[in-house]
């Protein structure tokens, strides 16, 4: 390997070994990521927002860069499966096993790297919440929208630059029903209300075109007792130019004869653009042209949301970059190529050095 490839996988090995899993989002203003980020970007100029229950964002800034790098620095828990430890970094055929090596630590080592063979102006936010799916870190971050041209937010694009992508809208189920033995007629189960809500709501036509998922349930007690209550955690993803609560209401339509049942919204997340006449449309427009004036070919809509929609919203032009396949992410034995890292260190330096 490249002195080059050892600079990188020396700063994802120092990253992987943080333990970031969210849940629990135990990351603190003086914990060991903040040391971690500290002792890899010597020179730089090193802020840290804590902006309480585990949401911080750690902003390293060296000179008056023009351009915004943003990256997550949290990973979802370990799945099962994993064949090694998910905090020790693994090389084996060209891929680099760990957890968060492709979502989206991998994006940070690039950048460390960089950071560490240029004197160039650099302008890193990391932040430690996205995968919770309410983004506190980047919401309150751009409350105050920064001074700059443009922003990168790292994620599995297999280093395609990305200016459009799905909405996102998560919600929460809750079921009453009534205690009793199961020999009896008249209790009303709410686990039975949950499974005729599932059923009815994927059948929905738009379900499937917007990736309509149940990631939880639960509820109830013992198989010979009538479940009380249940409750159970969904999603879907919609296309640009979606209205997500109109959809939502559709989907709600469809399992209407269940009335003991209530719905509380957890998370919105904008398509990108998510009006192509306001001003996320604006600013992606000239994301658009920015990658003209830089040399970085455009890459197909994804189906997967970013924190780029919150950006483009405070009329920050962003482009969704980084490396590996969005595959490999929250997955067991998560890997990321080398390949892919020196691609999106390559196309990351084409960016600092473009100002």
């Amino acid at each position: 390997m490249s002195a080059l490839t050892d600079n990188i996988l020396d700063h994802l090995k120092a990253l992987v070994a943080v333990d970031t899993q969210n849940p629990p989002r135990a990351v603190t203003a003086d914990g060991p990521l903040v040391q971690t980020v500290r002792d890899r970007l010597p020179g730089f100029d090193i802020k840290v927002h804590d902006y309480g229950g585990g949401s911080i964002v750690i902003e390293a800034i060296r000179g008056d860069a023009p351009v915004l790098f943003n990256v997550h620095l949290d990973t979802v828990p370990v799945a099962e499966g994993w064949q090694s430890d998910p905090h020790t970094l693994k090389v084996t055929n060209g891929r680099v096993y760990g957890l968060g090596a492709c979502d989206i630590k991998g994006a940070a080592a690039c950048l460390f790297a960089l950071a560490s063979r240029t004197t160039a102006p650099m302008h890193l936010v990391l932040s430690t919440d996205e995968e919770s799916g309410q983004s506190a870190c980047i919401r309150r971050y751009l409350e105050v929208p920064p001074p700059v041209r443009q922003a990168i937010i790292a994620e599995p694009t297999s280093v395609r630059a990305v200016t459009e992508h799905r909405g996102i809208l998560s919600a929460k189920m809750a079921f009453t029903g009534t205690s009793g033995h199961s020999s009896g007629e008249k209790a009303k189960s709410a686990v039975h209300d949950a499974a005729r809500w599932i059923t009815a709501v994927l059948d929905h036509p738009e379900a499937a075109k917007n990736r309509l998922n149940v990631g939880r349930i639960e509820g109830g007690v013992k198989p010979n007792m009538i479940a009380a209550s249940a409750e159970l955690l969904f999603g879907f993803r919609a296309l640009p130019g979606t209205d997500h609560l109109a959809l939502l209401e559709a989907f709600d339509s469809a399992a209407s004869d269940i009335v003991d049942a209530e719905r509380m919204i957890r998370f919105v997340g904008p398509a990108l653009p998510d009006d192509v006449d306001g001003p996320a449309g604006f600013a992606q427009a000239q994301a658009t042209q920015w990658l003209d004036e830089v040399g970085l070919e455009k890459g197909e809509a994804v189906n997967f949301w970013t924190e780029a929609a919150l950006f483009a919203a405070a009329g920050v032009p962003a482009i969704v970059l980084g490396p590996g396949d969005i595959a490999q992410a929250h997955t067991a034995n998560e890997w990321v190529t080398i390949e892919q890292l020196e691609l999106a260190y390559s196309a990351y330096e084409r960016i600092v050095n473009h100002g």
